[in-house]
């Protein structure tokens, strides 16, 4: 399909570049030259335009989605054909897909996954109540714009949902298939549901539900098994997503909201409750960080675990009620001044905002040496003691400081970037890391992409910070997983690919052959060993070649040459060559038999008729007492060679008469035999 690029669909779409490829399509990005503005341009695959059963598929597709306009789903523009190519063009969202995102960055929180579950029951509302059915929600599916815009797309197997109560086959992906659909092929807009509830799970955890090495494995645990609360495998997932997940995946559906608009709904007034959760946080937050803090009454020094008390000093119960308060500020009380530092001292009357302090001149005389003796020299011993507190917990503060600092940039707990490793020998990973970790723990798991016995990651990941000390895992690739190819044979493209990718596999290359098989029906593919036999195990995930039946070649034999080329060349092979040989069984002119050009033939492949020249042997016919031109005729009329020994002028040959020839009369010749005329 990359030999569209460059070139201009439709006369309105220059094709830039190749965004994706699927199964049954392949998405470039593209120019609309007559709106000046960039699309995707949809475009199935050749062998797929040939079959009008999925040509019209495709077109149902479209005229679904452009019957639905929603900011939450991708546009349709415009659909068409030009030659072989059979096009969609739709709205181009630059960004990535939700399974991207989940790759790159792992789970979401509950606001984010709120946030984009919203966007997709928003889009889905708007089609469940135009009657429509998805029926293939995944992370896949679902568009993140660079602009924050969240789409869902491809109702490549959507249907109208008052015509889609059983399906025959098994559609979607099996990891968001309800159970419904894989017992009894029952689908309505409860499914779809299902599907955004396994969604939502998986963007809270970072894993599906249910998991196994083949499709059919996770297909029975739908079937059979209730899907977990997310809590389970993260514990800070709050109870209230647990209770939608488990709402909207229940096993039985009459149990499930009835669609996206319910749960939308639901969704909605969930973020008003996360959100007021997280706001409670932020201020309990903010308030234990206020700029002034509220000491509690029985203190007055910092110790190791706290406020301490000192003996030394009574706390007036004015001042203890004010740190007790919930003021940021402590307010002094007018007994500060006359008799505060006395037994009988009261809380003053007058707390305000700001107090008001007499007069300096005024003030000393209350602290002339009139006071106690013993008051004073508890004052200054408290005093000198917070002074030799301050200057021991800056001491150990700048030790701390710069032992920290050491520590962090030169010493044991300097960070260093993980170097990448991935694609090497296990030794050579070994030595590189071993500056971090002498003695990584080797773990060994199946790859597609790494070749057998080399790395094919590490734990921390190359890139990440790391101490030395931090213990690693070095994994090594086993090479790619082997598993049964799925059961193709007599199939045909439709229901091959899409069996193909229901197995988790990949369509790889396809060609068309004559073969005594059925036309249209598959009868050769990676993996298969022959009929009813098991099928060889092939790489998970790898793509999947497979030979489509042309039906078997015209059978000719037999027939006049022009008749076997009509055959020939209606059945897409190309005008064939024509040799002759001699039959003593099939009649001159008539087709002896085919030779193909190789042991495949496809649509203009070149093939060979054999033609009769007719039999080998003739008889001998009667010359003797003909004119010599006369018996010349006869001979080459069957095939001899006539060969003329006289005295005669050869201007006379027309009258001369033969007097005896080489060969008897009614003798058998082979074809191409030399007979000697005579003429004396």
């Amino acid at each position: 399909m990359s030999q569209i690029i460059g070139q201009t669909v439709g006369g309105r779409y220059h094709v830039d570049s190749l965004i994706a490829q699927g199964g049954m399509a392949s998405v470039f990005l593209a120019t609309d030259l007559r709106l000046d503005r960039k699309v995707a341009l949809k475009v199935i695959h050749p062998h797929l335009a040939n079959d009008a059963s999925f040509v019209s598929k495709f077109t149902r597709e479209a005229k679904i989605a452009a019957a639905l306009a929603h900011p939450n789903l991708i546009n349709v523009f415009d659909q068409g054909q030009d030659g072989a190519l059979v096009y969609l063009a739709m709205e181009y969202i630059k960004g990535i897909t939700l399974r991207q995102a989940l790759d790159d960055f792992g789970a979401f929180d509950s606001e984010q996954t709120l946030e984009l579950i919203e966007g997709v029951l928003a889009g889905l509302a708007a089609a469940h109540k135009a009657g429509i059915l998805h029926r293939d929600i995944k992370p896949e599916n679902v568009f993140l714009a660079d602009d924050g815009r969240i789409k869902l797309g491809d109702f490549g197997l959507a249907r109208e949902i008052q015509n889609n109560t059983t399906t025959g086959n098994l559609i979607g992906t099996v990891a968001y298939l309800s159970p419904e659909l894989v017992t009894r092929g029952v689908a309505d807009a409860r499914s779809d549901i299902y599907a955004v509830g396994i969604m939502m799970f998986e963007m809270l955890t970072g894993r599906q539900p249910f998991e196994g090495e083949q499709a059919v494995q996770v297909a029975y645990q739908h079937a059979n098994d209730r899907v977990p609360a997310p809590s389970t495998v993260k514990a800070t997932i709050s109870p209230l997503l647990d209770e939608i997940v488990l709402w909207a995946t229940t096993r039985e559906a009459h149990y499930r909201p009835k669609n996206a608009e319910e749960l939308h709904k639901v969704i909605l007034r969930a973020q008003q409750e996360i959100g007021r959760i997280e706001q409670s946080k932020t201020a309990r937050v903010a308030r234990d960080l206020a700029p002034t803090s509220v000491l509690p009454d029985d203190a007055l020094l910092f110790g190791e675990a706290g406020f301490i008390e000192d003996g030394d000093y009574d706390v007036e119960p004015a001042a203890a009620a004010s740190w007790n308060s919930d003021n940021a500020t402590a307010v002094l009380n007018d007994g500060w001044h006359d008799d505060s530092f006395s037994d009988s001292g009261k809380a003053g009357a007058g707390v305000g905002a700001t107090q008001i302090l007499q007069d300096f001149d005024e003030a000393s005389q209350e602290f002339e040496p009139n006071a106690e003796p013993d008051f004073w020299s508890r004052l200054r011993r408290g005093e000198r003691r917070r002074a030799w507190f301050w200057v021991a917990l800056t001491a150990a503060v700048v030790v701390a400081g710069s032992a920290t600092g050491w520590y962090f940039a030169a010493g044991p707990g300097a960070l260093n970037t993980v170097p990448a490793v991935d694609g090497q020998s296990l030794a050579s990973a070994e030595q590189t890391l071993a500056a971090f970790d002498a003695n990584p723990t080797v773990l060994q798991e199946n790859s597609s992409d790494v070749a057998k016995g080399k790395v094919t990651r590490t734990d921390p990941a190359s890139g990440s910070l790391a101490t030395a000390g931090t213990h690693f895992k070095i994994f090594v690739s086993s090479g790619p997983k082997m598993v049964a190819a799925p059961d193709l044979y007599g199939l045909d493209l439709v229901s091959a690919t899409a069996r193909i990718a229901t197995s988790g596999f990949t369509l790889g290359k396809v060609d068309s052959w004559f073969n005594n098989s059925e036309a249209t029906k598959i009868y050769d593919y990676s993996g298969f060993v022959g009929v009813g036999k098991a099928n060889d195990k092939i790489a998970d995930h790898s793509a999947i070649n497979i030979k489509v039946s042309l039906g078997p070649l015209p059978v000719v034999a037999g027939l006049s040459q022009d008749v076997a080329t009509t055959l020939l060349t209606a059945a897409g092979l190309a005008q064939p060559t024509v040799t002759t040989e001699f039959s003593n069984s099939v009649a001159k002119g008539n087709v002896i038999s085919l030779v193909p050009s190789g042991s495949l033939l496809g649509a203009g492949s070149k093939v060979q008729l054999v033609v009769s020249k007719g039999s080998e042997t003739v008889l001998m016919p009667t010359v003797v007492g003909e004119t010599i031109a006369a018996a010349q005729k006869l001979l080459t009329d069957v095939g001899l060679v006539p060969v003329v020994s006289t005295n005669q002028l050869q201007s006379n040959y027309g009258i001369a008469k033969v007097t005896s020839a080489s060969k008897n009369q009614g003798a058998a010749l082979h074809v191409g035999d030399t007979v000697i005329l005579s003429s004396f």
